[in-house]
């Protein structure tokens, strides 16, 4: 049934038991603008017994809260109209946390992402697929909390009343509001606890964290090593999470909460930034030496295995610090420095690393090269340049794979190792694909031949609703036949919204564009992924291939994914091809493409008369 024509609620409720059931629960609104999603969902819920009213757009929702009553809010993050932040900041201008509980539900489980949400005002996040014993729990504990929130406001207003009521027995009224006074407090001490600690590990919050770092900068009074700060990033978590679920990474980390306090002094203080960060305040009498043996506690206590429900699971981290002042006397700084030292252990995995002068000299680099790449882009100045694809049973050139690459005008050739780490960092790789992408068709059209062009997307690409259309509009604009271009997707890219990536990939497909499942073998999805992805071709990486001459089971991997794909009807490219031996090993295999160095280096125009390509036969 509607209301006021921006909700309707589900029907499943019925009967004045279901409804007393119902009204008891509470009442929850969904906003999701992906109809398959907030339908399954709300029907899911109710059948739990909440009253549910379903907005496929957060237009209005401030609106839509009085004229239904709820009492919390299913709030998705990515919807196309108007997003999860803007309409989370116009519910927090009207109403408060504490009254207004708003879960935000997200696909992108990411630290940046959860954090935006959380400091702009949502009390939690939950990640996409919904895990709905998890989502229940926590629908749970927020009415709990809500409903504790006004019994405190009723609580204040019968206080007033009381006290006008009970001027006449002073006695008994002192006594009384002696006894609701108590009850206040330690009901605002809950609501002060639960709005500054983590709900899933106990640990203090961003927001407690911050505030507690401030507080001890206040404090510094000069001395050579005031504390340190602890950037914790656990290596496993995420796969784990993916594999086994969210209620077994919740549980996850709850254990390694419990194992970080168990592993710091009183006069420490620990917290769960978002996600699978934590961060710690370790004081340092002994310095640099002292915050050493606490990282090396806190790295044994997390690399043991942890037992959930008949599972070994094994996780480890990799920690950074930074040292108040000398690394930094402001939370920014500090926080910026620890995060930057945790991405060098990172690379070591199981490791800490203490922030130093080239962390700092990095950090500048990366800062002056996203500075760079900014104009860069827009420019022009990062231009596509083009690897050779070679039909192995004629050694005929079939197409050409797109490589990022920038010529800059006074250093020369950059590596794009070193500025698609950063591009990726910044936010930058969606623009940049789209000026490589018409810059590619505008050369290709240039010359003859009818060959095709393979162009690699990236995670947020695939699940960017509006993908499909972007790509078919820069191809009419270019002039560029849809028939020509592939698709290169990894396997990482579509874990966790498989159902959009098929959307997508189907859409562009419908026109004509051909899709390749990149980097086939290194993920633990692939035949899933075959079976309900349109794939028209498998690129095998090149880990496997440059390892078939010297290495059995790389070569047994090889030959198992060429046959497959053969058996599907799929077309299969080998990369990292290096070496004639190499070709002869995947011609035999029955391999029909391959790419590598052995046929030509990357050249900056796709022209049909490739100089220096070298025969597949």
């Amino acid at each position: 049934m509607g209301f006021s024509g921006c909700g309707e609620t589900m029907s499943s409720a019925q009967g004045s038991d279901g409804a007393s059931h119902a009204a008891r629960l509470g009442r929850i609104l969904l906003v999701d603008d992906q109809a398959q999603n907030r339908d399954m969902l709300g029907r899911r819920l109710e059948r739990r017994g909440y009253d549910v009213v379903l907005l496929e757009s957060a237009v209005g929702i401030e609106e839509a809260v009085a004229a239904h009553g709820a009492e919390l809010i299913l709030l998705d993050w990515m919807m196309p109209v108007r997003s999860g932040l803007d309409a989370l900041a116009g519910l927090r201008r009207r109403f408060d946390a504490e009254h207004l509980p708003v879960i935000v539900v997200t696909a992108l489980d990411d630290g940046d992402v959860v954090s935006q949400a959380l400091e702009a005002g949502a009390n939690d996040y939950i990640t996409k697929p919904i895990d709905l014993r998890v989502l229940s729990a926590r629908i749970r504990a927020h009415l709990d909390r809500r409903k504790a929130v006004l019994e405190l406001d009723a609580i204040r207003n019968n206080l007033e009343r009381t006290v006008a009521e009970r001027t006449q027995d002073l006695v008994a009224a002192n006594q009384t509001l002696s006894a609701e006074i108590t009850e206040r407090e330690a009901a605002e001490a809950r609501a002060q606890t639960l709005a500054r600690h983590d709900p899933l590990t106990g640990l203090a919050n961003r927001r407690h964290f911050l505030e507690e770092l401030d507080r001890r900068l206040a404090s510094i009074d000069g001395e050579a090593h005031a504390f340190g700060l602890m950037f914790i990033d656990l290596d496993r978590f995420k796969p784990i999470n993916d594999v086994h679920g969210h209620a077994i990474g919740d549980e996850l980390l709850q254990v390694i909460g419990d194992r970080i306090i168990s592993c710091i002094r009183e006069d420490s203080f620990a917290a769960r930034l978002g996600g699978d960060e934590f961060a710690i305040v370790v004081e340092c009498p002994d310095g640099r030496d002292g915050v050493s043996v606490v990282a090396r506690r806190v790295l044994h206590e997390l690399s043991a295995p942890i037992l959930i429900k008949g599972l070994k699971l094994s996780v480890g981290a990799s920690i950074g610090l930074a040292l108040c002042p000398e690394d930094g006397a402001d939370a920014a700084t500090l926080l910026q420095r620890g995060d930057a030292a945790m991405l060098r252990a990172k690379m070591e995995r199981g490791a800490f690393k203490f922030f130093d002068s080239s962390i700092d000299e990095e950090l500048k680099s990366k800062a002056a090269i996203e500075t760079e790449l900014r104009s860069a882009i827009p420019n022009g100045e990062i231009v596509p340049y083009f690897q050779p694809v070679v039909r192995l049973a004629d050694g005929a050139l079939d197409g050409f794979e797109v490589l990022a690459r920038w010529p800059h005008a006074t250093r020369g050739m950059i590596s794009p190792s070193h500025f698609i780490p950063v591009a990726e960092e910044a936010g930058l790789v969606d623009a940049m694909f789209w000026t490589l992408l018409a810059q590619s068709c505008r050369r290709a059209l240039d010359e003859p031949g009818d060959f095709s062009l393979a162009v690699n997307i990236s995670p947020s690409q695939i699940r960017d609703q509006w993908f499909p259309e972007k790509v078919l509009r820069t191809l009419r604009e270019a002039g560029f036949p849809a028939r020509r271009l592939e698709i290169e997707v990894t396997e990482s890219a579509m874990i966790g919204d498989v159902a959009r990536a098929k959307a997508a990939l189907q859409s562009l497909k419908n026109q004509g564009v051909r899709v390749a499942l990149d980097d086939f073998g290194t993920g633990y999805s692939s035949l899933f992924l075959l079976r309900e992805l349109p794939i028209d071709k498998l690129k095998i990486d090149q880990s496997f291939v440059m390892k078939i001459t010297s290495d059995r089971e790389s070569a047994t991997i090889v030959g198992a994914l060429i046959a497959l794909g053969n058996a599907l009807g799929l077309q299969v490219t080998a990369e990292g091809v290096e070496d004639a031996e190499t070709l002869t090993r995947l011609q035999a295999m029955g391999c029909q493409l391959a790419q590598g160095y052995h046929f030509g280096t990357p050249i900056a125009r796709p022209t049909l008369n490739v100089t220096g390509l070298r025969a597949a036969g």
